[in-house]
């Protein structure tokens, strides 16, 4: 299975520490946020390859951490050929990119966005994924607060754990539930990138938009975790993630 992490952008938000290294290249902690979640991801027989998504700008910066990292698994590393944060192509348009070129039956594979640190377990998501690998699952998490929710893809879910809506960054949440950035993806998802980018030409920039829509054309499940998480999208979440990883270092 493949495992594919979307560090592409530009970290605008945290000028000036990612005005010349990516956002998935700080650290955090004695690591950086790359490895914390490629470290993971290494330990399991099931993931066969990672292919890490960059932009041209930072492409260079990434196959100097691939030159010095040392990790069982292959890791490619290719990018999208943007050089400017206001031409990015957007994490949508990103991991279509990564399938290419797609050959043979479509497989399910994993998807993370690589601007998150989280502390659980990678298995615990994985062990629905493997039992039902034709099937969707998003990773989620409870952020406790509506407020705090309405800043991220929220999703309600049934009794069985089948997603029944998800809305990208609700003004009026549903519930605390949301998206965490880790993703099974189906064949027929895979599929569906086309019809979501080329048919339909819907907005390429944020993957939630995608998984909303995906969520009225076939079952996607929910899995809840626990343990921290932190979306370093800002100075603050980034220094409350290295405050937490100074305190309890990742598993």
């Amino acid at each position: 299975m493949k495992a594919i992490i979307l560090a592409a952008g530009f970290g605008t938000r945290l000028y000036p520490l990612t005005r010349n290294i990516p956002k998935a290249l700080i650290n955090l902690g004695d690591k950086t946020l790359l490895d914390h979640l490629v470290g993971k991801l290494d330990r399991f027989p099931i993931i066969d390859e990672i292919v890490i998504v960059s932009s041209k700008r930072f492409y260079q910066n990434f196959k100097r951490w691939k030159k010095n990292a040392q990790y069982q698994k292959p890791i490619r590393i290719i990018h999208n050929g943007v050089n400017d944060p206001e031409k990015r192509l957007g994490a949508v348009r990103d991991l279509e990119l990564s399938l290419r070129p797609s050959k043979g039956t479509p497989e399910s594979f994993l998807v993370f966005c690589g601007d998150n640190y989280f502390d659980f377990p990678i298995g615990y998501f994985l062990l629905p994924c493997l039992g039902h690998s034709r099937c969707t699952f998003i990773g989620l998490y409870d952020v406790g607060e509506k407020a705090l929710a309405s800043q991220y893809g929220v999703v309600e879910m049934d009794a069985t754990g089948k997603i029944t809506r998800f809305v990208e960054k609700p003004v009026a949440p549903a519930s605390t539930k949301v998206s965490v950035g880790v993703y099974h993806m189906s064949p027929e998802a895979r599929l569906r990138l086309h019809e979501y980018l080329d048919i339909e030409k819907r907005n390429p920039d944020r993957i939630g938009d995608f998984f909303a829509w995906l969520t009225d054309k076939e079952p996607i499940f929910g899995v809840v975790f626990e343990g921290a998480w932190f979306d370093i999208g800002s100075k603050e979440s980034y220094e409350k993630a290295s405050k937490h990883v100074r305190r309890a270092p990742s598993r």
